[in-house]
């Protein structure tokens, strides 16, 4: 599909809704891939080419039978930006880096450059793996890439992983044919002080998570390990500490939520299991003023720009349950 053809398509779905089409979006680019990405001039021709509550995008979706990503000139720009920090953090490490974290370097550096696919070495990576969306496209990735992937769960009780979430992850590893371990804690003192309202439980679950499965990989001899994480950029992105690599993967390849759920959703029968874990919305319920935090941990998202607006606010408000809205 070239861009006149798009513009018609787009023009003809506008005026089918009501739309008023004497003002017509600018187009930069596509990218007709796996999927469409449509990149507008400004923030104004993204909008009308979404569209009110994505219908532009989603009908043209729906047309074309494939995803629908659009975006603008600056988010380009942006995005280029976080893959040039990537590469110089990947140069930096490189210039001390041996054996096999040479190896991922020289991968990763290359394939940010597009200039292969896939790694040519037998090289195992750990992915901590909760189910969500970033980490099951984490996973997705790694194994599309040709590492030898294993999923660690860092699973304390159901407060934390419950049933409907071990479901999902079982549904994962199985379609993707990665072994798999659930690695024990103790999380009782976080989840106490959590629950009495003396903090947000998040950030301090979160530490200490990682924490147990950076511990759990090298256990098990393996000093490659990966996380679904999507806000750090340049030297956090991609790191070295006492010989272990880790590796945030969407953020060094500067990826967005939506490309998380696109990629996720590659997995036949994948299903989020929805934002919080029943710790967090027991929190919410005993401690209203905690929401306030959550939203903010969704708003961080927002600035940063790996989250579009749109979907910061159905997450806020499933935080504060606006149903009547």
């Amino acid at each position: 599909m070239d861009i006149d053809e798009l513009k018609e398509r787009i023009n003809r779905i506008r005026k089918e809704i009501g739309q008023d089409v004497s003002t017509t979006p600018r187009i930069k680019w596509i990218k007709d891939g796996d999927v469409l990405i449509i990149c507008g001039f400004s923030r104004s021709d993204k909008s009308m080419l979404i569209g009110p509550g994505g219908w532009i995008s989603g009908k043209l979706s729906e047309e074309i039978g494939k995803p629908v990503t659009v975006i603008e000139s600056t988010e380009e720009v942006v995005s280029e930006l976080k893959l040039l920090e990537s590469l110089n953090a990947i140069e930096k490490l490189l210039k001390k880096a041996t054996g096999q974290n040479k190896d991922i370097l020289e991968f990763f550096r290359d394939y940010i450059q597009n200039k292969r696919k896939t790694i040519d070495k037998d090289i195992t990576v750990v992915v901590s793996y909760s189910g969500g969306s970033d980490s099951t496209a984490t996973l997705y990735l790694l194994k599309e890439m040709g590492f030898n992937v294993v999923a660690l769960t860092y699973y304390p009780s159901d407060i934390i992983v419950p049933k409907r979430t071990r479901s999902i992850i079982q549904n994962v590893i199985t379609k993707l044919s990665i072994p798999h371990e659930y690695i024990s804690g103790d999380i009782s003192t976080i989840v106490e002080g959590a629950l009495e309202g003396r903090y947000h439980p998040c950030g301090r679950c979160h530490k200490h998570m990682e924490e147990v499965i950076i511990e759990a990989t090298k256990k098990r001899g393996i000093s490659a390990i990966a996380f679904g994480d999507l806000l750090p950029t340049g030297a956090g992105t991609i790191s070295i500490k006492n010989h272990m690599i880790r590796i945030n993967l969407p953020s060094l390849l500067a990826l967005k939520k939506k490309d998380m759920k696109y990629l996720s959703g590659r997995i036949v029968g994948y299903e989020s299991p929805g934002f919080g874990c029943p710790l967090l919305k027991e929190v919410h319920r005993l401690h209203p003023s905690k929401k306030f935090f959550t939203a903010h941990r969704v708003l961080r998202e927002v600035r940063a720009g790996i989250l579009e607006s749109n979907e910061g606010l159905v997450s806020i408000r499933s935080i504060f349950r606006f149903e009547g809205d």
